[in-house]
């Protein structure tokens, strides 16, 4: 089980860092990538929360963003209530790499479905949701 776990990560990983680097032409790293899904799906996409969601340093996330916001797919705006405070917001740019992703990841599970019929498996689906529950509570 540990074997088809990593040989299905990795593999997940690989495909996503070619899709994304096909669709944002050599342009964003997988990391990024979800750095700008999390601003895209956040309620209240500040860096604080980018950081947390990423599960990275507050520093390691304003780098990550300025690059973005380097590259177009990001700009800052000052929080109309705390100045203090830049609400992040995607480009139009940011907007359709985001789109693009949200594709792959519908391509996905549309493969995994076209064949598999996961309510004929009820302990595959627990299997996931146990497995979904451990790694979001593990701590190192």
């Amino acid at each position: 089980m540990n074997h088809f776990l990593k040989k299905l990560f990795f593999k997940v990983l690989a495909i996503q860092e070619e899709n994304v680097s096909i669709a944002t032409k050599n342009r964003l790293s997988r990391t990024e990538i979800h750095t700008i899904e999390i601003i895209q799906d956040s309620e209240n996409p500040i860096l604080t929360n980018v950081a947390s969601e990423l599960k990275i340093s507050k520093a390691t996330a304003s780098v990550a963003v300025e690059r973005l916001v380097k590259k177009g797919f990001v700009k800052k705006s000052k929080d109309t209530i705390d100045k203090r405070k830049s609400i992040l917001v995607l480009t139009e740019t940011g907007k359709i790499c985001y789109d693009q992703h949200g594709k792959y990841h519908e391509q996905m599970v549309d493969a995994l479905l076209n064949d598999f019929k996961i309510d004929e498996y009820p302990e595959l689906l627990r299997g996931l949701s146990s497995l979904s529950e451990f790694l979001d509570t593990y701590k190192n």
